[in-house]
C-alpha cells in the first residue's frame, strides 16, 4: 500500500488499531469487580483478609479461622480463595489488556504453534543451568557480595491463600512473559535490513529465551527469601528486583518503542511489515499470540513450580543460612522486626512456625480486636458491660440496709 506521511488518515487507522484492545479494558475490569465483591458479605470478608496482611500476619496462620468466617458469611471455597487471590494477585490494565486472546486463541494457536514446539525442553534446560547448576543462587550471592545487604527470610503472606480461581495467580505474572515476546518483536522490527520472515523468526528465539529465564527465575525467587538493607533501612523480597529489573523494559520502554516504530513506519513506509497498518495488526497478533505461550509457559513450569522453588531455596540456605524474621504491627500501631527462627528450621519443619513462636501462638480474636482495626471498620467489637462504680454499690447496700431497720 501507497501511505504518505502528511496523510493524517494513515496516523488515525494506525492508532485506532493500536488503541481498540484498551477500549475493552474498563468493562472488562468492572465486570471483574462485581464479580469479585457482587455483595456487602464479599466486601466485609475482603476487610478482614485485608487487615490480617496490613499486619504483616501471613495467612497460615488465621486458615481455620478465616474459613470459619467465611462459612459464617456463606462464601463457599471458591468464592473466598476468589476475594483473597483478588488481594494478594490484583489484576490492573495489563492483565485485562491480554485477556482477548483467550476468545481468540484457536486463531493465534496457529501462529502460535511455531514457539511451542521448542518451549518444553528450552524451559527444562533453563531450569537445569539456573537451578540445577545454580546459576541464580549464585548471582543471588555477587548482588549480596557487592551491595553488602543481608539475606534473610520474612514469612511469604499468601502461603496457604485459598486458590479460588486457579488461573489468576497465573495471570498475575504473564504480563512480565507477554510483554517481553512484543519487546523482542519490536526491537528485531527496527533492524529493517532483515526480510520478514527471518524477523520474524529471530525474535521468536529472542522471546523464547528472555521468557523461558523471566519465568524460572520468578518461579523460584516466589518464597520467603529477601535482602535486608540496614543502610537504606528497608527489606527487599527477591521477587521485587526482579520487578524492578523488568519493569522499565516492559513499561516506559515499550512505549518509547511502540511510539518510535509507528512514527518511523509511517514516515518511511515499507512492504510488508513496514507498511503502517500491516505493522500495527501485526503488533496486535504479536501481543496475542506472545499472551498464548505465555499461558503454556505457566502451564508448562506450574507443573514443576514447587520442585524449582525448593531447590532453589535449599542451595541458598545451606550455603548462606539466613534467619527467618517476622515485620509486623503492634497493638500500638508500632512496627515490629523480631527473629523467629533459622530459615533452615521454617523450611525442615514444611513452612510451619515453631511452637514457641508469637506466630504460632497469636489468636485470631486477640488480631481481631487491634485498636487499628477496628478504627479502620475491618471489624467492630461488641459494646462494652457499663461498669458499676464501687462507691455506688456502697451507698446502695447502705440505703438497702436503712430501710430494712
Amino acid at each position: 500500500m501507497n501511505w504518505s506521511a502528511d496523510d493524517p488518515s494513515t496516523l488515525a487507522v494506525v492508532v485506532i488499531l493500536l488503541v481498540s484492545p484498551i477500549l475493552l479494558v474498563i468493562p472488562t475490569q468492572r465486570l471483574w469487580r462485581r464479580l469479585v465483591l457482587k455483595s456487602d458479605k464479599h466486601k466485609k470478608y475482603r476487610k478482614i483478609v485485608n487487615g490480617i496482611l496490613t499486619h504483616g500476619y501471613p495467612l497460615q496462620i488465621f486458615r481455620a479461622s478465616l474459613d470459619k468466617t467465611a462459612r459464617g458469611f456463606k462464601l463457599d471455597e471458591k468464592e473466598q480463595g476468589r476475594v483473597e487471590s483478588d488481594i494478594l494477585y490484583p489484576l490492573n490494565t495489563m492483565h485485562f489488556l491480554i485477556l482477548p486472546s483467550m476468545i481468540l486463541w484457536p486463531i493465534l494457536s496457529i501462529f502460535a504453534v511455531f514457539l511451542i514446539l521448542p518451549l518444553i525442553p528450552l524451559l527444562r534446560f533453563t531450569e537445569w543451568v539456573m537451578i540445577d547448576k545454580g546459576v541464580l543462587a549464585w548471582i543471588v550471592k555477587v548482588i549480596k557480595k557487592y551491595t553488602n545487604w543481608q539475606l534473610i527470610g520474612v514469612p511469604k503472606l499468601s502461603r496457604d491463600a485459598r486458590k479460588g480461581d486457579v488461573w489468576i495467580q497465573a495471570l498475575h505474572r504473564m504480563p512480565t512473559t507477554v510483554f517481553l515476546g512484543l519487546f523482542a518483536y519490536l526491537v528485531v522490527h527496527y533492524l529493517d535490513f532483515l526480510p520478514d520472515i527471518f524477523a520474524l523468526a529471530i525474535a521468536g528465539i529472542v522471546y523464547l529465551l528472555l521468557a523461558s529465564l523471566a519465568i524460572i527465575t520468578a518461579v523460584a525467587i516466589d518464597g520467603e527469601l529477601a535482602f535486608a538493607d540496614n543502610a537504606q533501612r528497608r527489606i527487599i523480597p527477591l521477587e521485587a528486583i526482579l520487578q524492578d529489573l523488568l519493569t522499565p523494559v516492559i513499561g516506559a520502554g515499550l512505549l518509547v518503542l511502540i511510539v518510535r516504530q509507528v512514527f518511523l513506519t509511517i514516515s518511511y513506509p515499507g512492504e510488508g511489515l513496514h507498511d503502517p497498518i500491516i505493522f500495527a495488526i501485526s503488533i496486535m497478533v504479536v501481543l496475542y499470540t506472545a499472551t498464548i505461550v505465555g499461558a503454556l509457559i505457566e502451564w508448562a513450569v506450574g507443573r514443576r513450580g514447587k520442585i524449582i522453588r525448593n531447590s532453589f531455596h535449599k542451595r541458598l540456605i545451606d550455603d548462606e543460612n539466613p534467619e527467618l524474621y517476622s515485620f509486623t504491627r503492634n497493638k500500638d500501631g508500632s512496627l515490629n522486626l523480631r527473629k523467629i527462627c533459622m530459615l533452615e528450621e521454617f523450611f525442615v519443619n514444611d513452612h510451619r512456625f515453631p511452637e514457641q513462636s508469637l506466630e504460632a501462638s497469636i489468636r485470631f480474636e486477640d488480631l481481631m480486636a487491634l485498636p487499628s482495626l477496628v478504627e479502620e471498620g475491618v471489624v467492630t467489637l461488641p459494646p462494652k458491660k457499663p461498669e458499676r462504680k464501687l462507691q455506688a454499690i456502697k451507698e446502695l447496700t447502705v440505703n438497702e440496709n436503712t430501710v430494712e431497720e
